[in-house]
């Protein structure tokens, strides 16, 4: 069986041959191809026109000034792209370079309602305009949506992946970033057209949020959300699992947050976690495992992998069997 298969089969809620590790049987794009947080372009900007500083974690370059200053002028300020008008061809040639069809083949699009609003306009002033101006923030996350959805149906057509992760941080460490009332009459109904959308054409929809955001699970799940990434420890996931795990796969588990996450953990720290991850999750299905290493830059994708990455991996693969 290859990775590729033993991964669907957690994605279908089937019991795998081994629990699969994300880096050895997903395989990320759309990076280049969306042009999301200005990873490609010479100047660093996105298809918005934010300016990014991408030295390490990838953000919104603090040396420049907010695109958009007041909420009520978005519809003059924020051109939003077209995709359908992208050359897809050259897309499609560069985002599938080197991918051998192995691995579960997924479609990271960045920067979701929430994200953008922030990376516009700074994240307090998004936080108070959700509470001053919910109309006009409605209004504009419905036209963010319609964006999403030309993207999901452009992606669809001419890419054809298995999967589709749409991402918005809604979350810090502790709690949601806005209440879940906020979040359910402000957010959540152009997010299910999202995920509406990723589902009619054909993907698996998965919902990348970090934090701890499990008190809007079931929220995910009600819209249509198929997996959950990347399912940081904060969570409870054990519950997410018991609760959820007939329709929502978690990718993640790993404690990225805690001292397995500091760039600076030792080698112990890293065993006992991928011991900790297969003791807790692995059994309980609808399970992939997404270790959060961090580095000098972040390599969570782990193409190049650094000897913490690899001690991961070799330890997890070896307990988890020695405990299957």
């Amino acid at each position: 069986m290859t990775e590729r298969e033993n991964a669907l089969l957690v994605l279908q809620h089937k019991k795998p041959e081994w629990t699969p590790l994300s880096f050895d049987c997903l395989h990320h794009i759309g990076f280049a191809g969306g042009n999301e947080c200005g990873l490609v372009t010479e100047d660093h900007r996105d298809i918005f026109g934010v300016k990014w500083a991408i030295e390490k974690d990838p953000t919104p370059d603090p040396n420049e000034p907010f695109m958009l200053e007041e909420i009520e002028d978005w519809r003059d300020v924020v051109k939003f792209p077209e995709p359908k008008t992208w050359d897809w061809e050259k897309i499609r040639e560069a985002e599938l370079e080197g991918y051998d069809g192995e691995k579960v083949l997924v479609w990271f699009s960045e920067q979701g309602l929430f994200d953008r609003i922030q990376t516009l306009g700074g994240t307090t002033n998004a936080l108070c305009w959700l509470l001053t101006d919910p109309e006009e923030c409605y209004e504009f996350f419905s036209r963010m949506a319609d964006f999403k959805v030309e993207l999901v149906e452009c992606v669809a057509k001419y890419i054809k992946p298995d999967m589709f992760m749409y991402t918005d941080d809604l979350a810090t460490k502790n709690s949601l970033f806005i209440s879940p009332d906020t979040y359910r009459s402000l957010i959540k109904p152009h997010q299910e057209r999202i995920i509406r959308a990723i589902r009619e054409n054909g993907m698996i929809a998965e919902q990348h949020c970090c934090g701890k955001c499990d008190t809007i699970m079931g929220d995910f799940v009600e819209i249509g959300v198929e997996a959950f990434f990347p399912a940081q420890a904060v969570n409870d996931i054990v519950k997410i699992q018991k609760d959820y795990g007939d329709k929502l796969t978690v990718i993640g588990g790993y404690d990225s947050q805690g001292d397995p996450g500091r760039p600076d953990c030792s080698d112990e720290s890293i065993i006992n976690e991928a011991h900790r991850i297969i003791d807790s999750y692995a059994d309980n299905g609808s399970f992939i495992c997404m270790p959060m290493i961090m580095d000098t830059k972040i390599n969570w994708a782990m193409y190049e992998p650094s000897h913490r990455q690899r001690l991961f991996r070799d330890e997890f693969y070896s307990y988890g069997k020695k405990n299957a």
